[in-house]
């Protein structure tokens, strides 16, 4: 049967970062703009596109069992993104139907759509210069857009395929970021989700700042708000003085700093190549909520096991958290990833060891997020309401605290400020009523 674009339907699945998130939509609009129809269900779909993750090894697998099961569907499959190119070999050898797209080369998917559907096998490879600013997009959800401020880094993490994919810091220009935020907001868009590899150094390429930037935005007319997106602790502390002033004077931008800090251990942080010390983190955490306030949302990175991770580097993470006290913490079990001077670095921590050094940082994780979510039951504030799930409604405070408004079915309140009760919270939620 020879399928005509027009009718052609493309299910995206995507995982990974805020950026993923993005470029899925931009795929989407570009598409639809071409006359596919986007579906949700893979079992209607023509082709299939899997946008994802590669950064860690228990992500890659998942992803790469998930892709073989799709290719025994019979459907036709393009794995795109950072999977098809930190993975690439290893597709080509347990998945070898599959086309591969690499993360610069997504926005040509309406060109190469018509050579799958022909069953021809697509490897688009090249790293090419692109701008996911100015494309036509559809959002999977209206309330919220994640806008690409930069790509690339100007670290050289040990452990850290990022680098090897995006490269060094490229920033896009600010007047092409304040206009894509200006029309997703006339559209109806509340929440701007600033992101980047590292949002720290954006701008210092092209002779500004992140706050230059910020300026601009905030001057958009209509209600809505900005969060920022991972800096690391040493960008970060170069523009802390003048973020925490910008973050003062507006209700535009969500009192939340994502700042991952990797390890309570110098020894490991100079491993890892991070490029601050334990000291310097510690500082920077209490300027923020000496200067911003003790209600602060601060988000922070873990990765336990680090080759060479000894005990008492592994009893420095967890003191670094209970000095600290982050509000969210992430964490993550090292494991190599393809390419990256980690990888040769040993000895490499038995999987019993990380297990339970996992499970350690875990229980202290859970009870500090708990600990930093109490004071906010029995009190009300004003939260933006933007997602649905069931009869709940899904919502922000002021610091990008995560509420859960409870026997509220009402999708007219969704994309609006309403005044909440907290009613309960637990270490990764809190819950409440609309008042």
């Amino acid at each position: 049967m020879k399928h005509n674009k027009k009718i052609a339907n493309v299910a995206i699945i995507t995982t990974g970062c805020a950026v993923n998130q993005a470029y899925s939509e931009i795929m989407r609009g570009l598409l639809k703009a071409a006359g596919y129809t986007i579906v949700q269900d893979v079992n209607e779909a023509d082709v299939i596109i899997l946008n994802a993750c590669a950064i860690k090894k228990p992500t890659e697998d998942r992803m790469i069992s998930l892709a073989k099961k799709l290719s025994m569907s019979g459907k036709k499959l393009i794995i795109a993104g950072c999977l098809a190119e930190v993975s690439h070999d290893r597709i080509q050898r347990t998945i070898p139907t599959a086309s591969l797209v690499g993360p610069y080369n997504l926005f040509k998917i309406q060109d190469l759509i018509p050579q799958v559907l022909e069953g021809k096998r697509v490897v688009l490879m090249e790293k090419e210069d692109f701008t996911p600013l100015g494309k036509t997009r559809e959002l999977f959800n209206k309330f919220i857009a994640v806008v690409p401020i930069a790509r690339g880094c100007l670290g050289h993490c040990a452990y850290c395929v990022d680098k090897r994919i995006w490269g060094d810091l490229k920033s896009y220009p600010k007047e092409q970021i304040v206009e894509e935020v200006k029309a997703l907001v006339e559209k109806g868009v509340r929440e701007i989700r600033l992101s980047a590899q590292d949002t720290g150094p954006y701008g210092w390429d092209l002779g500004y700042t992140l706050v230059d930037l910020l300026k601009e935005i905030i001057e958009i007319p209509g209600d809505f708000r900005i969060r920022i997106g991972m800096m690391s602790p040493d960008t970060a502390m170069k523009i802390i003085d003048d973020l925490l002033e910008i973050m003062k004077t507006t209700s535009k931008i969500y009192k939340y700093l994502h700042i991952p800090v990797q390890s309570g251990s110098n020894r490991i942080l100079r491993k890892m190549n991070r490029k601050y010390t334990v000291e310097e983190f510690i500082d920077l955490v209490e300027t923020i909520r000496r200067k911003l306030g003790p209600d602060t949302t601060i988000a922070t990175d873990i990765i336990t096991g680090f080759p060479g991770e000894t005990e008492e580097d592994h009893r420095a993470s967890i003191e670094l958290l209970e000095t600290t006290k982050p509000d969210i913490i992430n964490l993550s079990r090292y494991g190599d990833r393809p390419g990256v001077p980690s990888s040769k670095l040993y000895p490499k921590i038995h999987s019993k060891i990380l297990k339970r050094r996992s499970r350690e940082l875990a229980e202290v994780i859970r009870r500090i997020s708990y600990e930093r979510n109490q004071p906010y039951v029995n009190k009300a504030y004003e939260a933006l309401l933007l997602e649905k799930d069931g009869a709940n409604l899904i919502g922000r405070l002021f610091n990008y605290k995560l509420i859960v408004v409870k026997g509220k079915g009402n999708e007219d309140l969704l994309g609006k400020f309403v005044k909440v009760r907290i009613n309960d919270a637990t270490w990764k939620t809190l819950y409440g009523e609309v008042l």
